[in-house]
């Protein structure tokens, strides 16, 4: 779902078609509806086929020959391991974060790659996408916008059925103990219903309820105040907290508590790695506009959880697409910049 936003982001468009390998993600229901919304066509590899993805595969094969296996700290000295030694091991070259390595493959395959002469084109692959859409012309009518129900609809669902039971008083109960809240669950015709319910994986703190086939973003009161952590950090911390101090199953933790709680937590090991990972992620995503859906800076404080923002589902043509405008900080890069830079 991420890389469909990255498409939308690029080109304005989504693919007609997109051939899947078989693996488990590609056949969840959100998958499978939001191929359905946006009219996309869905086609399995067949299972047992490795050469059926040869053009992919081949292109792996070339950014690893021509550029990961430059970089330092690459690994592909340890297919021999018995021929390095503990000077050579590539944890201990290693220098690339995550966000300079994104921008150095973008460059491969957008600049180096796209104007490389192709043997079986003829010509370079930017020259025959531009050749093709002489030929076939730009079909505006296919143009997708990066609008903020776009964002929610490639959200993921908060379970299979992907909908919560409504308590007008505290909200709805996403993730075990926590609770959502937003001014509209107070009209009492939604008591005790059902509603869709997708949750923000960048934003652990935010949720997005559909109310008569709207979109209203809910706030958890427990975690909008203790800055935007993504939905892997609020789970590892939620885990820590459970353990240590054992609530009831249906007892959501105060910010209060959240508030002491980090301020002695030091993850170590594994819990340590996952919140390094997670906070490059939260940032490259953050430059490139493809994070969370409400900016850190949109975000409501404690004493003022009344906004009452609507957002539009575009399920119809005829709904109206309003461009979300993000200003994020892009990473310095020289004037000059070539291939070799990197």
């Amino acid at each position: 779902m991420m890389l469909l936003r990255d498409m939308v982001r690029r080109y304005r468009r989504l693919p007609q078609f997109i051939v899947v390998d078989n693996g488990a993600d590609f056949r969840s229901h959100d998958f499978d509806r939001f191929t359905e919304l946006m009219r996309i066509h869905v086609r399995f590899r067949p299972a047992g086929r490795p050469r059926h993805g040869s053009v992919m595969e081949r292109i792996f094969g070339r950014v690893h020959t021509e550029y990961v296996h430059n970089l330092a700290g690459n690994t592909k000295a340890t297919k021999k391991v018995r021929e390095i030694t503990g000077k050579f091991i590539p944890s201990r070259l290693a220098e690339w974060c995550l966000e300079y390595l994104y921008y150095g493959l973008e460059y491969w395959a957008f600049e180096y790659y796209d104007t490389e002469t192709h043997p079986s084109l003829g010509m370079t692959p930017r020259e025959a996408c531009e050749r093709s859409l002489a030929n076939s012309g730009l079909r505006a009518h296919r143009i997708v916008t990066l609008t903020r129900d776009f964002l929610i609809l490639t959200c993921p669902t908060v379970s299979r059925r992907g909908v919560r039971k409504v308590d007008r008083q505290r909200g709805v109960k996403v993730h075990s103990n926590f609770y959502y809240w937003c001014p509209e669950l107070r009209d009492p015709k939604l008591r005790g219903k059902s509603l869709p319910v997708r949750y923000d994986p960048w934003d652990g703190a935010t949720v997005y309820i559909q109310i008569n086939k709207r979109w209203f973003p809910a706030h958890c009161k427990a975690l909008v105040g203790l800055g935007q952590m993504t939905e892997r950090e609020r789970e590892l911390i939620s885990n820590e907290l459970f353990s240590r101090f054992r609530p009831r199953n249906d007892e959501e933790p105060s910010q209060q508590k959240l508030k002491e709680f980090l301020r002695v937590f030091t993850p170590e090991g594994a819990a340590k790695l996952d919140f390094e990972r997670q906070q490059e992620n939260r940032e490259l995503y953050e430059h490139l506009a493809l994070g969370a859906i409400i900016p850190p800076a949109q975000l409501p404080q404690l004493d003022r959880m009344t906004s009452t923002a609507v957002i539009d589902v575009a399920l119809e043509p005829s709904a109206a697409y309003q461009p979300v405008t993000l200003s994020h900080r892009q990473p310095e890069q020289p004037d000059d910049l070539e291939f070799d830079t990197f």
